[in-house]
């Protein structure tokens, strides 16, 4: 979740300076998992930023919608570890946890966005103006599962994890360019990113993305 909340500070500072924010998302894990399997497989190292700039006079944002969440019983905050003594103080995953976790954040978020009128004056939410959802990469099979749970296809929702892994906080903007560059995302979309992880957060954006800025 960290993007959803380095943007959401980004919004803010806009609001304020009228200056053009940059948001750096950087995670090293490969010195932190060690050899416990079901953890070393998961995680990868990564950066990548975005620029966020006030938007023209009289033009609507691009970030239309986002909002991050903070709470969660001592079961759902432990159920990512580090450092963890039992394991080297390396990183552990509950993954039933994380599972529970990911879901009553995402029931949340799409309960939010449904009941948000479409942002282009068409029948149907918020949720229904989207054109593509680049969740967190957290577990391709884990976030599937959840969506269909939650009626959504699992075409709409882009995925390079199999490749880079978990990137944690650097994994929404890697994916958003990955998703240009494979041409995904040719044209402005609107785009649903959810986040969540340690610490029991979760957070999500919904933005007007324009694949020609992405370098």
């Amino acid at each position: 979740a960290g993007l959803t909340y380095g943007l959401a500070e980004a919004v803010r500072l806009l609001q304020e300076v009228e200056r053009p924010v940059l948001v750096v998302c950087g995670e090293k894990f490969s010195d932190k998992i060690g050899t416990v399997r079901t953890s070393r497989m998961i995680f990868g190292d990564a950066a990548a930023a975005l620029v966020l700039a006030p938007a023209p006079a009289g033009a609507p944002p691009d970030i239309e919608v986002y909002q991050t969440y903070a709470s969660g019983p001592m079961s759902e905050v432990d159920s990512i570890i580090w450092p963890n003594p039992e394991f080297d103080n390396n990183i552990t995953v509950d993954g039933p946890e994380v599972r529970a976790l990911v879901q009553r954040y995402l029931t949340q978020m799409l309960a939010e966005l449904t009941a948000l009128p479409h942002p282009d004056g068409g029948p149907g939410s918020m949720l229904d103006a989207i054109d593509v959802i680049v969740p967190h990469q957290a577990n391709k099979t884990m976030v599937v599962s959840l969506a269909r749970e939650a009626g959504i296809p699992p075409e709409r929702l882009y995925f390079n994890i199999e490749r880079v892994g978990n990137t944690s906080s650097a994994s929404i903007p890697l994916a958003l360019h990955d998703a240009v560059r494979e041409g995904v995302i040719t044209r402005p979309a609107r785009v649903f990113a959810p986040g969540f992880g340690a610490g029991a957060v979760g957070g999500y954006v919904v933005l007007r993305f324009d694949p020609a800025v992405v370098v």
